[in-house]
């Protein structure tokens, strides 16, 4: 994996207007003090960070660290944007414990909550798992955060500006439709592993996604449970960022049993190897 730099060696600090904001929108009363608000990202979203309302993890660190961040009369409070972990908001409570109260985490119990385990979305590491917190007020309907690790394999070659690439929103969405069948469907079913496969996808971008906090969800809106070894599902899923819709998508797929997916992928695997060979 890509090391962080967060925790390899220490950026020289930068020149910043550390003063808190003046204006009604940026700032208000905070316990008798001006209140500033900044997001934190990972490293890798250093495009993202233009450092005077959002900072990455490596530039926050050296600023608390310079002594010098906050101006009198002045609390900043800091949200958690994507790639931070827990490790990582441990790092910033240390570092946030040195400026008297002058720096707070917002929520830091936010991103001290795991990703989910990656048997839930049918993955192999727990980088590449991007939902936290799944659940299903009804079996039909789940909800999860985006939660990107900085080292997600969607993430580790983009060089298309700040936004997170469309490709995290399609395998979000089906990270959701495996985890709401896991979580939500599973259990009524035989003890059997099942895979995956997708039929048809219908979807629209709407909006940039950018690397703070996120929802995806899904809905089942139709099913046919009747052959317990090929489970059909139609569903509609959504990534939302800030009240906005950022991409929605209408997927038709499957839950196989693993054993009928292992033979028919064999039988067609040697079929396109023979063709391939004539």
């Amino acid at each position: 994996m890509t090391p962080d730099p967060a925790r390899t060696e220490a950026p020289e600090v930068a020149s910043h207007d550390v003063s808190c904001p003046r204006t009604p929108e940026e700032a208000w009363a905070l316990d008798g003090h001006t209140r500033r608000d900044v997001v934190v990202v990972a490293d890798r979203f250093a495009q993202f960070a233009r450092e005077d309302r959002v900072f990455t993890l490596s530039g926050l660190l050296a600023l608390l660290g310079s002594g010098g961040l906050v101006a009198p009369g002045c609390h900043w409070i800091v949200h958690f944007g994507q790639g931070i972990d827990a490790a990582d908001a441990d790092l910033l409570e240390t570092a946030c414990e040195k400026t008297e109260g002058s720096v707070r985490l917002a929520d830091p119990a936010a991103f001290r909550q795991p990703s989910e385990p990656p048997a839930v979305v049918h993955k192999s590491r727990p980088e590449n798992v991007l939902l936290a917190g799944v659940h299903s007020p009804a079996p039909a309907h789940c909800r999860a955060e985006l939660r990107i690790h900085r080292d997600n394999e969607l993430i580790l070659d983009h060089h298309t500006g700040e936004h997170v690439q469309g490709i995290v929103i399609i395998e979000a969405m089906r990270q959701i439709c495996i985890a709401q069948f896991e979580t939500a469907i599973r259990s009524g079913l035989p003890p059997a592993a099942y895979a995956g496969v997708w039929q048809r996808i219908d979807l629209s971008f709407e909006d940039f996604l950018f690397p703070l906090p996120a929802t995806v969800e899904s809905l089942i809106v139709e099913s046919d449970l009747g052959r317990e070894t090929n489970l059909k599902f139609r569903a509609t899923t959504s990534v939302r960022q800030q009240g906005r819709t950022v991409a929605t998508a209408v997927i038709e797929y499957s839950m196989i049993a693993q054993g009928r997916v292992d033979t028919l992928e064999r039988r067609k695997a040697d079929q396109a190897t023979r063709a391939y060979l004539g």
